[in-house]
């Protein structure tokens, strides 16, 4: 597509408006899906819930994701309810061994100069946060490794709350401020940076600072036997089991920073394609970056305490959520009453919003509620 200074697809007559920080397309639809009511809060109102409310969010949340799918649906067998699931991608659980093995969090660069990047369809969440320019990915790895990933860039003061959820995993990065790095070192994450330690490589091809890669096994191999797994994060339907909440929605367009980003459903695959910038998001293998699950998380941002410009953007809390899964678009809310709690991702009615079993990418859009402002825009695609 042809990119002007807006990058933004303009809305087709009477089929999009603007609501707050978002642009949703059938106003209608949305409203009858959602009610008033929840719309607004969604798009813009008071995001804060009541302590109670909070209470039973986070009580839900800890119940385990095959409880909730299969509560929501009439189980056929004992066995099919307590089935055990992977924590972080919900798919069936083959070796147990998997729920002692440690989660790392591996940051990874989207600059024009790091693209294209290595092993971002093989993480089991990715979040994507405000940098100091373009976005910035976070993957979290658990179930899969793989053997050269990157480029690897430096920390942010917001990873240190960001990954809190994922039981003192080990942390990767090329390095950062002192700030930063000090923040990251007297944190419960076991802080790896480049040269230290095992898994680290050097694409010979790049120049620095895009050189940068490693071996996630490798850097997972830096943790002692003190560290283990972490815990279920969110909740899932059954495997092959259509999604219902919510309306149908073919994706969205997402201006991030500077990264303008589009997410469109392939019913083919069952996944989620990705596109920025007007084109294909393309890997180092040729494969268009995809997904199970797209959520869009709001944050507020502020300056960070170890460098006023850079974004640091407050993961606890409540705001507005949006999940596309199966094909569908829920509106909904995000609540998280601590940095080690996993995040609640709940429906206006407050029931857990269930997830395609496997991948999840997070966006992280500034709400525009904070101090460090932003100009974050959301379209919804029928």
């Amino acid at each position: 597509m042809t990119m002007t200074n807006d990058p933004r697809p303009t809305p087709e007559p009477d089929t999009a408006r603007t609501f707050g920080v978002m642009s949703i397309v059938s106003r209608r639809r949305l409203l009858a899906l959602a009610g008033g009511a929840a719309l607004l809060s969604a798009c813009g109102g008071s995001s804060k819930k009541s302590a109670a409310t909070t209470a039973e969010t986070t009580a839900e949340s800890s119940v385990p994701a095959t409880t909730i799918a299969e509560t929501t649906t009439t189980p056929t067998t004992a066995a099919a309810v307590a089935a055990p699931v992977q924590p972080l991608t919900g798919l069936p659980l083959v070796d147990s061994a998997l729920l002692s093995k440690v989660a790392l969090v591996v940051k990874v660069s989207n600059d024009g100069g790091a693209r294209p990047q290595t092993g971002l369809n093989d993480p089991d969440i990715i979040f994507e946060a405000w940098g100091t320019g373009p976005t910035r990915f976070a993957t979290v790895w658990h179930s899969t490794d793989l053997d050269f990933v990157g480029p690897i860039r430096s920390c942010r003061e917001q990873d240190v709350n960001l990954v809190g959820e994922f039981n003192r995993a080990v942390f990767a990065c090329s390095g950062g401020n002192p700030g930063n790095i000090a923040l990251l070192r007297n944190s419960d994450l076991l802080l790896v940076t480049e040269g230290q330690g095992l898994g680290w490589e050097l694409d010979p091809n790049r120049g620095r600072p895009h050189k940068t890669h490693a071996n996630t096994a490798l850097l997972r191999a830096n943790a002692g036997p003190d560290r283990t797994g972490p815990a279920q994060q969110f909740h899932y339907r059954a495997v092959g089991e259509a999604a219902t909440a919510g309306d149908p929605m073919t994706g969205f367009d997402l201006q991030i920073q500077q990264v303008f980003v589009q997410w469109r459903y392939d019913a083919g695959t069952g996944r989620y394609v990705r596109s920025q910038d007007g084109r294909p998001h393309l890997l180092t293998d040729g494969k268009q970056v995809s997904t199970d699950n797209v959520a869009i998380f709001y944050l507020d941002y502020e300056p960070s305490h170890t460098d006023n410009r850079s974004p640091d953007g407050d993961t606890t809390g409540s705001n507005p959520a949006i999940v596309f899964t199966g094909g569908r678009m829920v509106l909904g809310t995000w609540t998280r009453n601590d940095r080690l709690e996993p995040f609640a991702i709940t429906d206006a009615s407050s029931a857990p919003i269930l997830l395609t079993p496997g991948r999840t990418f997070i966006e992280l859009p500034n709400s525009g509620k904070g101090s460090f402002r932003g100009n974050d825009k959301f379209t919804a695609v029928a």
